[in-house]
């Protein structure tokens, strides 16, 4: 550090690059992995404020604590910081990718945003396409779903469900290519004129959406079935 550098500059400095770097992390997510505006249901924002808040209490404020303009060790104590800021982003990170969306699954009455921690791996390996027993990096594959028409494989459904917690959106051997399913969507979508638990917007039609933690809704395209964007309450 410069011998000019008071506690406060170094904290200003210090506080500067975590914003900048967390800052960027999350452009960068939101352009990757969020696709249509999922972000709003996903709980990314909730996921970088905890990343920013523990970020800059391992870094800016120790640095605040700890930093006095000639003190023996100053050097010393400034590596182990950013050592233990290091850590704790290493951590948000590996939340942050774990919690990364990996389909999106449409259904006649839904969609459903599957992150990759919701995902076994035995059950990914079951999927009909070779491409879809890989969890993507570079957002989510967008597929489809549709109901079992046969009683047995309907009960088979249904015991799955009450055994493990997860429904046939969470089961990557029912995948099917959206193609398949769009014209069930289209079907299936609702005006969005503010009646019932629809928002209002005006010339849109679309389809409840939830994830793990939320729920919302998102406009399809009227002529394709194609998702469009989750609509903000």
């Amino acid at each position: 550090m410069p011998s000019n550098m008071t506690r406060w500059k170094a904290f200003g400095l210090h506080l500067l690059l975590s914003l900048t770097l967390i800052s960027g992390i999350a452009l960068a997510a939101l352009l990757i992995w969020y696709p249509h505006g999922l972000w709003r249901i996903s709980g990314l924002d909730r996921l970088m404020a905890v990343m920013l808040v523990i970020d800059v209490t391992a870094g800016p404020f120790l640095t605040l604590c700890i930093y006095r303009p000639g003190k023996w060790g100053l050097g010393f104590d400034l590596k182990v910081i950013a050592l233990v800021q290091a850590a704790f982003l290493a951590y948000g990170l590996h939340t942050l990718w774990q919690a990364r969306p990996v389909f999106l699954v449409g259904t006649d009455v839904r969609f459903t945003l599957i992150s990759a921690k919701e995902l076994d791996p035995e059950d990914l390996a079951k999927a009909a396409r070779s491409e879809w027993r890989k969890l993507p990096w570079t957002g989510p594959y967008l597929v489809g779903v549709i109901p079992p028409s046969d009683p047995v494989e309907r009960a088979a459904l249904l015991d799955t469900f009450l055994k493990t917690g997860r429904d046939q959106e969470q089961q990557p051997s029912h995948y099917r290519p959206y193609e398949e399913v769009a014209s069930l969507v289209l079907a299936g979508a609702l005006p969005l004129d503010g009646k019932g638990d629809a928002p209002k917007v005006p010339g849109e039609k679309g389809l409840p959406i939830r994830s793990r933690d939320e729920e919302s809704w998102i406009t399809v395209d009227q002529a394709t079935g194609a998702p469009r964007r989750v609509v903000a309450y």
